[in-house]
């Protein structure tokens, strides 16, 4: 195991504070401002705007959980803060977070790049039209020479004859 595996990484997330409207549902209970709502790193503290996701994902703080298998997760919580004259005290945050997937003992999702990668065989058109295809209307003749037993007396019938036919 490398040392990264060994020490549990600590929450990687990417913030949005809500801020409470003082409406109730259906109207929207807590908002943001979309002109200066950052989201801020967990981890740097460093503030992004929403199209700059992206550039969260591809900091090297980030992708190292993702080379350690984690995957994105997004979630919210609602948290008091002191009440202000615009508000009640409340907030909401959301958050895209990086978790380690769940997998069942011994399971592993992803497939590793040493196992070979099973392809089926391709043939061409001609090859597949060339081919034997059997179908149930009619069976391949049988090179041995056969008994129809329909036209046969039943009370002659050999079972060692008949045995023999089958092979």
């Amino acid at each position: 195991m490398t040392q990264m595996q060994k020490q549990r990484l600590p929450f990687c997330g990417l913030s949005l504070k809500l801020y409470s409207t003082g409406k109730k549902a259906p109207s929207m209970e807590y908002q943001a401002s979309s002109n200066k709502a950052q989201f801020q790193c967990s981890l740097t503290k460093k503030l992004y705007g929403i199209f700059e996701i992206s550039n969260w994902l591809n900091s090297p703080e980030v992708q190292e959980y993702v080379r350690s298998g984690h995957v994105l997760k997004w979630g919210s919580k609602t948290q008091e803060t002191e009440p202000t004259q615009w508000g009640n005290g409340m907030e909401q945050v959301v958050t895209c977070y990086m978790v380690k997937p769940f997998s069942k003992a011994g399971y592993n999702p992803q497939p590793s790049m040493q196992q070979p990668v099973m392809q089926q065989p391709q043939q061409s058109y001609q090859q597949a039209k060339q081919g034997v295809q059997l179908t149930d209307d009619k069976l391949p003749e049988s090179p041995r020479e056969e008994i129809d037993w329909t036209k046969e007396n039943p009370t002659d019938f050999n079972p060692d004859m008949y045995e023999r036919e089958l092979g």
